[in-house]
């Protein structure tokens, strides 16, 4: 297999289907390997640590097979060996709105599935949406330059709004992105119940420029915050002309109960696999990183 810029058929079709499941954004799918679908081949290449020369051949053919097979296991319920473990807590299914390409339910570890309930149940109460591109992380996934060692999503403590649903229109977007300083975000959904405002909204494109945007919205980082949840830096490079991948704005985690300078990585996947299924994983490696040291 060697397909790259101008290729036409079923197997430009294949890719372009893999990577719209793996949020590579590369265009329609309609068997072109046009401009946008190089560009998002080159962004797999690079988040994978292949060649980034935007032709897929045996290795990231390869590569995209194995991440779109790892993509379909984070949406089914893990299987858990809690046999001798009666401490390991359950996966729970949760909904979410499906927008576009995004999910409508993805699991987290029970008592941060309970949490997340009370933020959904408050944004529809008030007319609006929550989307989603995923949670849990599996095991068998790879780190990478958009993608940490030490994610909270391996611990079933992080989820991910719909990477569309906010930064591509300002006027049409569910959800709208305000930069605030320190490369935070605030994120707020439309919501005919919550309150009328006038907010600087942030595109991918735009980078830190905002445009004013009128409606009714709801303060959904304040909604996640009160219910533990903590939201992320976007990376430098975002500001650079970096990919958009490091925005950012869309990670939410749950830092409830964590106490810094204690808590360790180890011991929130403990919580959720047994010690059989982490020793021969990646993310085990890292089990001694200590909450607010040397994991965030």
């Amino acid at each position: 297999m060697n397909i790259q810029k101008n290729s036409r058929g079923e197997e430009v079709k294949t890719v372009q289907e893999i990577l719209t499941k793996l949020r590579y954004k590369p265009g329609p799918i309609d068997g072109k390997y046009g401009d946008k679908t190089e560009r998002a081949v080159i962004r797999f290449q690079e988040e994978s640590n292949l060649y980034a020369d935007g032709i897929v051949g045996p290795n990231t053919w390869r590569a995209l097979q194995q991440d779109l097979l790892i993509h379909v296991e984070e949406q089914v319920t893990p299987l858990v060996d809690n046999h001798n473990q009666a401490e390991i807590m359950n996966w729970v299914r949760v909904p979410a709105d499906q927008y576009r390409n995004g999910y409508d339910r993805f699991f987290l570890r029970e008592d941060v599935a309970g949490a997340y309930l009370r933020v959904y149940e408050k944004v529809k109460e008030a007319g609006g949406i929550i989307t989603s591109s995923g949670a849990r992380r599996s095991l068998n996934a790879g780190a990478g330059v958009s993608r940490s060692a030490t994610s909270f999503h391996y611990t079933g403590r992080a989820l991910d709004l719909f990477v569309g649903s906010a930064m591509e229109n300002r006027g049409r977007d569910p959800l709208v992105v305000v930069a605030e300083g320190d490369r935070y975000w605030r994120v707020y959904a439309r919501a005919d119940g919550g309150d009328q405002m006038e907010l600087e909204a942030v595109t991918y494109s735009s980078r830190k420029k905002g445009k004013l945007v009128s409606g009714r919205f709801v303060d959904l980082t304040s909604i996640f915050k009160e219910e533990g949840f903590e939201r992320i830096r976007a990376r430098s490079s975002f500001f650079t002309g970096g990919t958009w991948l490091g925005a950012e704005w869309w990670h939410f985690q749950y830092e409830k109960g964590l106490e810094k300078g204690v808590s360790t990585f180890g011991d929130e996947l403990c919580k959720v696999y047994s010690e059989e299924q982490l020793c021969s994983t990646s993310p085990w490696q890292y089990r001694t990183r200590i909450f607010a040291v040397n994991w965030f």
